[in-house]
């Protein structure tokens, strides 16, 4: 029998296990070789962003980031989900408590995403980001990235 997967606010004690899983899961963006956010910045947003984990059998398995920017925006910075449990919802059940938590507080959210990315694309359009703007050049001059946002 599959143990549950358990969704909640993230402890800062996360922090290790989730910088782990970013690391891997990077790799999987066009350009993986490039650094993914370090242990340090992991340890602040467990803190002091809007943050979910989802735990099975108390392992970090998934995790989903937005933080406030000046603006009063919310930036949706990170959505992870571990290789081997991909295809069980885990990333649905992220979005919707992060979603609950950001449409009480009643702000806008974004994202960016690559243009490239149709899978994703279709996957934040879903979650109600229907807003797109490409900015090129949004990293490196060959880089170039979708501003997709959600409104409350």
């Amino acid at each position: 029998m599959n143990s549950p997967i358990i969704i909640t606010k993230t402890l800062p004690s996360d922090f290790l296990a989730i910088a782990a899983l970013d690391r891997v899961a990077w790799l999987n963006n066009a350009h993986g070789e490039f650094i993914p956010d370090g242990e340090h910045s992991w340890r602040i947003w467990c803190e002091h962003a809007v943050m979910y984990s989802a735990k099975c059998d108390e392992e970090v398995v998934g995790a989903i980031l937005a933080f406030a920017c000046e603006d009063g925006r919310y930036c949706l910075h990170k959505v992870m989900v571990d290789d081997s449990q991909r295809g069980k919802g885990i990333g649905g059940m992220l979005f919707k408590a992060l979603f609950d938590e950001l449409d009480e507080k009643r702000v806008e959210c974004f994202l960016t995403v690559d243009p490239n990315n149709n899978h994703a694309i279709a996957l934040y359009e879903s979650w109600g980001f229907d807003e797109r703007e490409l900015v090129e050049g949004f990293y490196r001059a060959h880089e170039h990235r979708y501003v997709m946002t959600r409104k409350p």
